[in-house]
């Protein structure tokens, strides 16, 4: 009986691999089958790899299969990736060593010659697939809006990576680790006095805190404005070091030693994402914690957890930016109050600016935020209402202190170019292109207050507010365009110029070279600060990986895409001596000029 049904089972089995009957799962299920192979039921339920001949077991977790497929697909994916960022890293480091190929690198894997073929047959061609991995990096992909990475995992560099020392925290008392460990939550049972009594045993001489404060400021107030050293020398320091009878609370001292751990960061006699800074960072997350965030926040919390996100973002450890991320996220959704403008609340005069020029520099972080990642912000125009401070309220509450930030420039440049930007690239329903040409144009006429006078000054707030002013405009619009950027590229890769998106190939590559010099420029200049602020070399790796998309295909550009390329690499591989940021990027871009020459040459 079982020799003739054989011929039986295998007859209907080739009947269904022809599609002249339903499948077996169709069958198994009892609905129509449109006999394609796979069909289109199995392909839909997650299961095409078992059409047509076979079946999903019975039973509740067969509904899970989709899902399981998918999270399959997403591992596989994400351990490809990270194969080949190892294997460029071993070409990467050998070639140091020998101009032969690593043993490792000739071997081929032994499913790889007998399946490479069919894998790489669907696709259009080779030069569109290394496109769309190049743009990759760029967060084109809405699907990457969970992921804060620039440039993907990867392996090691031609340069030596930074040493990034961990503090071993167990000289601190158990109190303080829990708080750490539990932050940004505050752990039950904590004697709130008593935890503050540690953490002041183990503050800096008061010398050294205003010095860290003085350092804070002189080196990193260009790039914001959080706190004035009216406020932390003047008010916090001279209460927590018990120099008056002022009383404090915990999110008071977490301010504090957050702004000395930033201090640290960019204390330039100290070594990059040093212990020091790690140590202060540590106690303010124990201070910020003693206090509920979510339930009893102040502009003080909201402020520190600003800073810690800038920390975060400046550690030098890749595993920190999504906590960066999510910092900033926090502290724009707890300033609730902030966005209404401070007259309501009755404060007047100098609070009353204080709270004003806080507002638009936090907003101005969301929004840089949200267009380097492609999350959508979470401060919305629709509910500010904080009027922006007067160039007549600057002059009078700014005397004295360092320069911070771009002033009423800045707020302008915000809600007349950055904001409309985030709405038009970040937008479900994206604006005809045209409109994207409009607000290109806006932003090109808006004026840069940059004088000659400023560009001299060897200051260093001053030298760097400059800096990022004279491309401030250039940055905004190579997000801007850098999606139909993207899109040009794929539609042709031979002349992108020729696609309904051409204006935005020229646009962003000429944008990308303006930041790019503007880099290499104060890099020289102030070789060691530039090189511990990570943003930019993140800004500076998104231009460059735009001008080696234009170099490999060989553009007819000005200036010469090539020789722009080869500058970028040269400008990270200096960098990447001390910034990890740039040793990262590093490898991608060498990558990425292997591709380069073998095209060129």
């Amino acid at each position: 009986m079982q020799d003739l049904l054989r011929p039986t089972a295998s007859t209907k089995e080739s009947k269904r691999l022809r599609g002249e009957i339903a499948c077996a799962e169709c069958r198994r299920l009892k609905i129509k089958c449109d006999r394609k192979v796979p069909c289109t039921t199995c392909m839909k339920r997650g299961c095409a790899a078992l059409c047509p001949n076979s079946t999903i077991p019975p039973g509740d977790g067969s509904r899970f299969v989709l899902a399981a497929t998918e999270h399959l697909r997403q591992k596989m994916a994400a351990m490809e990736a990270r194969m080949h960022a190892l294997e460029d890293a071993l070409a990467i480091a050998q070639s140091s060593e020998s101009s032969q190929p690593h043993p490792l690198l000739t071997v081929p894997f032994e499913d790889e010659v007998e399946d490479e073929p069919s894998l790489l047959q669907p696709m259009n061609s080779e030069e569109t697939a290394q496109a769309s991995n190049q743009f990759g990096m760029l967060h084109m992909d809405p699907v990457d809006y969970g992921s804060a990475r620039f440039f993907g995992p990867s392996g090691g560099s031609e340069q030596p990576r930074p040493v990034l020392q961990e503090l071993d925290p167990s000289y601190l008392p158990d109190e303080i680790n829990q708080l750490c460990q539990g932050f940004p939550f505050t752990p039950p049972g904590m004697q709130t006095q008593v935890v503050i009594d540690m953490i002041e045993t183990f503050l800096p001489p008061i010398e050294r805190a205003i010095e860290l404060t003085d350092t804070f400021l002189e080196h990193l107030s260009w790039m914001f404005h959080i706190v004035s050293r009216q406020l932390i020398v003047g008010e916090l320091i001279p209460t927590i070091y018990k120099l008056n009878h002022n009383t404090y609370g915990p999110h008071d001292l977490a301010l504090m030693l957050i702004t000395l751990g930033i201090g640290a960061l960019v204390d330039l006699n100290l070594p990059p994402y040093n212990l020091e800074a790690q140590h202060y960072y540590r106690l303010a997350c124990a201070a910020l914690g003693l206090q509920p965030v979510l339930s009893q926040q102040s502009v003080v919390t909201i402020k520190t957890l600003h800073l810690i996100s800038i920390y975060n973002g400046m550690s030098g450890k890749e595993s920190n930016l999504e906590q960066s991320y999510m910092m900033l996220s926090l502290a724009g959704r707890l300033a609730l109050g902030v966005n209404v403008d401070p007259s309501s609340w009755g404060f007047q005069g100098r609070e009353a600016y204080d709270r004003r020029v806080y507002f638009w520099n936090l907003l101005a972080a969301i929004l840089w935020q949200a267009l380097v990642t492609g999350r959508p912000p979470v401060i919305l125009q629709t509910f500010i209402h904080c009027k922006m401070p007067t160039d007549e309220e600057e002059e009078l509450y700014q005397l004295g202190e360092v320069p911070h930030g771009f002033g009423t420039w800045g707020f302008k440049a915000s809600i007349e170019c950055l904001l409309p930007a985030v709405r038009a690239t970040l937008a479900a329903k994206p604006p005809p292109y045209s409109e994207i040409l409009e607000l290109d144009h806006k932003i090109r006429k808006f004026a840069s207050v940059t004088s000659a006078s400023e560009d001299q000054n060897d200051n260093t707030a001053l030298s760097m507010r400059t800096f990022v002013r004279s491309h401030y405009q250039d940055l905004i619009l190579l997000f801007l365009h850098r999606g139909f950027f993207a899109q040009a590229m794929a539609e042709n890769t031979d002349n992108p110029l020729r696609t309904t998106y051409g204006e935005s190939v020229t646009a962003a590559y000429q944008s990308a070279c303006v930041v790019l010099e503007d880099t290499r420029v104060q890099f020289m200049k102030k070789p060691t600060l530039c090189a511990r602020v990570w943003r930019i070399w993140s800004l500076a790796f998104s231009a460059a990986i735009v001008i080696g998309a234009v170099a490999i295909r060989r553009l007819d550009f000005q200036p010469p895409p090539l020789e722009q390329f080869e500058i970028a690499c040269l400008l990270f591989q200096k960098a990447a001596e001390t910034s990890s940021r740039a040793a990262r990027a590093l490898v991608s871009l060498v990558t990425l000029s292997l591709s380069l020459y073998s095209v060129v040459f």
